[in-house]
């Protein structure tokens, strides 16, 4: 779930991938397994994605 393009990423991509590692967190509880590594993903990633969303709201304002 990384990426190696230098595009920027948009919030929506940036949530999908949070959700995936989320999904994976809850999944690695279920089997015992230590899943803080993939939840801290999660939350980076949402997190991300709500920086990205403010850039584009912010260049989005400047347009117009």
């Amino acid at each position: 779930m990384t990426s190696d393009d230098q595009e920027p990423k948009t919030p929506e991509q940036y949530f999908k991938n949070g959700r995936a590692w989320l999904v994976e967190a809850e999944d690695n509880l279920v089997e015992g397994q230590d899943s803080a590594t993939l939840a801290m993903l999660a939350i980076a990633s949402a997190l991300l994605a709500l920086c990205s969303q403010f850039i584009r709201e912010r260049e989005d304002g400047a347009d117009g």
